[in-house]
């Protein structure tokens, strides 16, 4: 009997494997969300104070106030207020932390490390929250790993070094931890998504003027590219949070995470037409197996239970 649950996506007719639900077509809009606020950061961190950008981003969360529902905050037990502060530290050191690893390396080579997060992300899932996570599912999350490991060995190294890997990779490790609280909070339908956006701001303005003594003084943008990038910013980090939580409100972390994987080819691919990098097949080989792997949990998650 298990076997056959198992293996009952593949028996579910194409026609109705195709339509997408509502947390796949938020999961989708959040991984393109994700591969434009890394494009438009790594600009706006060369031509800017790479704290000030991360500011910006995190100002832009603050317009959210008016349209917060506080009722929801009524109901809210010392769990639910412990994890909003969990948010906001993890949210603000995630975004920080990217906004310098940018400084340091391309969009799309932090991409591919910070956007890793299926398998990391779905095991944390697994032991904290108690989501399932069977042996099918620890197949199409490995391989996608693997599509993402071989897209990122592909790729030619530019302006890359061990400490912007670090940043990276602490990157990686708070947007885990992250989507993990999000989903905790957001599976009751009851936790706001503008007050989840509004709680990240509040940590990455924290931090960034927390590191106001420690870096070049900030100045304000002047010319129109400097402008444009940082309304483009501020726009963003707005959409990233939101899209999210209405993501993770109704799909679990393993399906949402899979689809946000999309990030990362599609800001090789920037890289490629905008930045002249040179296509290589571990390139091709690595989107294409980012992609089928995506595609099959569409489908497991349209045919199966994934709550």
């Amino acid at each position: 009997m298990e076997s056959e649950g198992t293996w009952q996506f593949l028996n579910v007719p194409w026609i109705t494997a195709i339509p997408l639900r509502r947390g796949h077509i938020w999961a989708i809009i959040l991984g393109v969300i994700q591969a434009a606020q890394l494009i438009l950061m790594n600009k706006a961190s060369l031509l800017m104070n790479p704290w000030q950008t991360s500011f910006i981003s995190s100002f832009g969360l603050l317009l959210l106030v008016p349209f917060i529902s506080w009722r929801a905050s009524e109901s809210y037990t010392s769990i639910d207020l412990a994890g909003n502060v969990m948010y906001v530290i993890l949210g603000g050191a995630a975004l920080s932390l990217q906004t310098v690893a940018l400084t340091l390396m391309s969009a799309s080579h932090v991409s591919a490390i910070v956007s890793n997060v299926p398998l990391p992300t779905s095991v944390l899932a697994c032991l904290i929250l108690g989501e399932s996570f069977d042996l099918i599912d620890g197949i199409l999350a490995s391989v996608n790993g693997v599509g993402l490991v071989i897209l990122n060995l592909g790729a030619k190294a530019d302006r890359s070094s061990l400490l912007g890997v670090m940043y990276s990779f602490g990157t990686l490790l708070s947007g885990c931890l992250l989507m993990i609280i999000c989903r905790g909070l957001a599976h009751r339908n009851t936790e706001d998504p503008n007050l989840l956006s509004f709680m990240a701001g509040v940590g990455g303005l924290l931090i960034s003027i927390a590191s106001l003594p420690f870096g070049p003084t900030w100045v304000f943008p002047s010319s129109s590219e400097e402008i444009i990038l940082s309304v483009c910013v501020a726009v963003v980090g707005i959409l990233l949070f939101f899209t999210m939580t209405r993501a993770l409100q109704t799909e679990n972390a393993l399906v949402v995470t899979t689809f946000v994987t999309i990030a990362i080819p599609l800001t090789f691919c920037y890289d490629i037409i905008f930045n002249g990098v040179t296509v290589v097949w571990p390139g091709v080989l690595g989107s294409c197996l980012i992609v089928v792997t995506t595609v099959l949990l569409c489908i497991r998650s349209a045919s199966t239970d994934r709550e």
